[in-house]
């Protein structure tokens, strides 16, 4: 799986980055939870940054969390995760600005906790609601594949319901564009509509909109000329490693005989793993010509760090911390992680891997022929 849990939601308000002497107010969440253990740890964590930023316990299912953002920013209420109770793991999706907010629900059912205090999470949680059925739908669908059933009609299924629940942010985006929430969801869906249309859509934003992350990271995205594919030769990159030095995506690829271009980030269980099978892959085939360059779609440095020690990366390891919203990704078309790229010397996309497979190596069949036909020559 790819994509896990993009569920994303926002409204109208002006997104212009305040300076400190700006900010006057600070929010407040107060939070009342039926059926939840006493000193149950919750964490605060920002979706920008990819960063806990706050904890505290409950107390009689009641929690608050006090402090400051620059702008309404989208933010995650968590559990500690515990991989030896993976299914204890509850989150809920909410938007934070100074401003005092409400949360109430059962921990049970805890993504569909409502958050009062603010016409943004309001918009939000209504839109939530729509997409509350086939959500639980897919839910039962995920537990079922993790159980270990593997099935083509369930998948089959999944995507079906990812179409519906797509479809309903579609016709949100269409019908209300001017606002937050549309804005948030159009980074992630913005290959669903023409450049015609996304541009009819962006110019009908407000100014302060166009000033936004998401705003720019839209217009950045309109000033690509192509999205790239198999078949079509690189867009160069760069980034720095954990060295800070700089590499170059181009000089890498002329350099060798074959490249992986192989996006990921340290949050995406799915390229975890997935790095493992790099390390294995690099070990068979470096010698002959191959290299791995893997780019993180991180925005915190340390948790970038982190992971790749945990690991062992010993290829190429570079990032601009600029996350998956950059013109990088946007130029790959990358829609999910992990999503990787084989490269010829020439510099030609000769193959592309979207996803994570636990039965075979990443471009190995590809790799074994490219290589013995070399051996034969």
């Amino acid at each position: 799986m790819k994509r896990i849990l993009i569920l994303l939601i926002c409204i109208a308000f002006a997104c212009k980055p305040k300076t400190k002497d700006e900010i006057t107010h600070e929010y407040t969440i107060e939070g009342k939870l039926t059926n939840i253990k006493d000193s149950t740890m919750l964490l605060l964590n920002s979706s920008k940054l990819n960063k806990v930023i706050d904890s505290t316990y409950t107390i009689n299912g009641k929690f608050k969390f006090t402090g400051n953002v620059t702008q309404p920013e989208q933010f995650m209420l968590t559990t500690k995760f515990d991989p030896k109770n993976p299914n204890f793991f509850k989150y809920v999706f909410f938007w934070l600005e100074n401003t005092k907010l409400n949360l109430e629900g059962d921990f049970n059912n805890f993504k569909y906790a409502k958050i009062n205090g603010s016409e943004l999470n309001k918009i939000a949680y209504k839109l939530l609601i729509k997409k509350r059925d086939f959500y639980a739908k897919r839910d039962s669908l995920v537990n079922i594949l993790r159980s270990g059933t593997q099935s083509k009609e369930l998948s089959k299924q999944l995507r079906v319901i990812d179409s519906i629940t797509n479809n309903i942010d579609l016709e949100f985006i269409r019908t209300q564009p001017n606002n937050r929430v549309a804005l948030f969801n159009l980074t992630f869906l913005k290959d669903k509509f023409s450049k015609e249309e996304l541009n009819s859509i962006y110019n009908s934003l407000d100014e302060d909109l166009k000033l936004c992350d998401d705003g720019k990271s839209i217009k950045a995205y309109l000033a690509i000329d192509k999205i790239l594919e198999e078949g079509d030769f690189i867009k160069d990159i760069m980034g720095n490693d954990l060295q800070n030095q700089s590499k170059t995506l181009a000089s890498i690829v002329k350099q060798n005989k074959y490249t992986i271009l192989d996006f990921w980030a340290a949050g995406c269980g799915p390229c975890r793993m997935q790095s493992k099978q790099y390390a294995e892959l690099y070990k068979k085939y470096h010698a002959k010509g191959l290299e791995i360059v893997s780019f993180s779609l991180d925005k915190n440095r340390e948790y970038w760090e982190d992971a790749s020690k945990e690991d062992s990366i010993t290829w190429i390891n570079i990032s601009d911390l600029k996350g998956n919203n950059a013109k990088t990704p946007m130029t790959y078309g990358i829609k999910g992680i992990p999503n990787s790229f084989l490269i010829n010397q020439e510099g030609k996309i000769i193959a592309e891997l979207f996803g994570f497979d636990s039965e075979k190596l990443p471009f190995e069949e590809e790799l074994k022929s490219f290589f013995k036909k070399e051996e034969v020559n």
